[in-house]
C-alpha cells in the first residue's frame, strides 16, 4: 500500500482553498447556465408519440394475423394428415424434435464460436 502525504494546511489556508473551490464551482456553473438550450415543442412530442404508437399497433396487428394464419395452417396440416395419412402424421412427430433438437444445437454452438 502506497504511503499518502497528507498536507496539514493551517486554518486561514483551508479556508481560503475552500473559498477558493466555492468560487472555481460558481463560475462553472454560470458557465454552464450560459449554453443555450433548445427545447422541442410540446406538440411536436405529442405527434410523434401518437405516431410511434400507431406504428407499433400496426405492426402488432401485422405479426399477430401473420401467425394466427401460419398456426391454422399448421395445425389443419397436422389435422388432415393424422386422419387421412397417419403414417404422414407419425413422420411428422418424430422430424419434429429432431429438427428443433439441431436447431437449438447448430444455433447454441454458433453463440459460442461467436464469443470465443
Amino acid at each position: 500500500m502506497k504511503k499518502q502525504k497528507v498536507v496539514i494546511l493551517d486554518n486561514e489556508q483551508q479556508n481560503k482553498h475552500d473559498l477558493d473551490a466555492i468560487h472555481m464551482m460558481q463560475e462553472g456553473l454560470s458557465k454552464v447556465d450560459q449554453f443555450p438550450v433548445y427545447t422541442p415543442d410540446l406538440q411536436w412530442f405529442e405527434s410523434m408519440v401518437r405516431t410511434e404508437k400507431e406504428n407499433s399497433r400496426k405492426k402488432l396487428r401485422k405479426e399477430l394475423s401473420l401467425f394466427l394464419i401460419i398456426a391454422l395452417v399448421i395445425l389443419s396440416g397436422i389435422i388432415v394428415s393424422f386422419y387421412q395419412m397417419p403414417g404422414v402424421f407419425i413422420f411428422i412427430q418424430i422430424i419434429t424434435p429432431v429438427f428443433i433438437a439441431y436447431y437449438t444445437i447448430s444455433r447454441f454452438s454458433k453463440k459460442v464460436k461467436i464469443n470465443e
